[in-house]
C-alpha cells in the first residue's frame, strides 16, 4: 500500500502540492525495513490549515482520489469566492459534512462544531473508536473549530491511528546498524 511510490501519485502531488514530512511517532528499521509506526497524509494550505487528511496507509488509487478531491474542492471554493481563511474553512467543513452524509449516512446535526480538545475526547469514545478511520477523519474536519496542523496532528495520531506521539529517534537494528558503535 505504498501509495507515495506510485508514479501517478507522485506526478499529481508534484503538480498540485508542496510535499513535506514530519516524524511524530517512533518505529525501528530492521535489516533496511521499517517496522511499526504509522502514517498520516495531510493536505494543507500554505499556512498550515488542514483541508483533508488520510489516516493510515492507503492504496495509490485511494490516495490519488483523495488528492484530486482536495484540489477540486478547493477550486470550487475559489469559484464561489471562498478564498479568505474563514470562508475556506467553512466551505471545507461543509464538504466534509457532505462526505459524511454521502459515504456514511451521517446527518449534518451529527457535525456540531467543537474545540480540538473536545474532539479528541469525542473520538476517544468507544462508539467512535469502532468507526472506520476515514469516517473519524471526516467527523474531525467537519466539526473542528480550528484546523491548523498543530491543533490536529496529535488527535489524528493518537485518537484515530492509536499511536503514541514520540520524540524518540528511529531505532536501527540488523545489518544497517553493524559497525556504527
Amino acid at each position: 500500500m505504498n501509495a507515495l511510490s506510485n508514479d501517478k501519485v507522485g506526478d499529481y502531488l508534484n503538480a498540485h502540492f508542496v510535499s513535506a514530512f514530519q516524524k511524530v511517532g517512533t518505529f525501528r528499521i530492521s535489516n533496511g525495513q521499517k517496522q511499526g509506526g504509522n502514517v498520516a497524509s495531510y493536505f494543507c494550505t500554505p499556512d498550515g490549515q488542514v483541508l483533508h487528511l488520510l489516516a493510515g496507509p492507503v492504496t495509490a488509487e485511494v490516495f490519488l482520489r483523495e488528492a484530486r478531491w482536495v484540489v477540486e474542492t478547493q477550486k470550487l471554493a475559489a469559484l464561489e469566492g471562498r478564498q479568505g481563511r474563514a470562508d475556506l474553512q467553512a466551505f471545507i467543513r461543509h464538504a466534509h459534512r457532505e462526505r459524511l452524509r454521502h459515504e456514511y449516512g451521517r446527518t449534518e446535526q451529527d457535525a456540531q462544531l467543537a474545540s480540538p480538545g473536545d474532539l479528541a475526547a469525542l473520538l476517544a469514545g468507544l462508539s467512535y473508536q469502532r468507526l472506520p478511520r476515514q469516517e473519524r477523519v471526516h467527523i474531525l474536519l467537519a466539526r473542528s473549530l480550528r484546523t491548523e496542523m498543530g491543533d490536529l496532528y496529535r488527535i489524528v495520531f493518537e485518537g484515530i491511528l492509536a499511536e503514541s506521539v514520540s520524540t524518540l529517534p528511529v531505532a536501527e537494528e540488523g545489518a544497517h546498524r553493524a559497525g556504527r558503535h
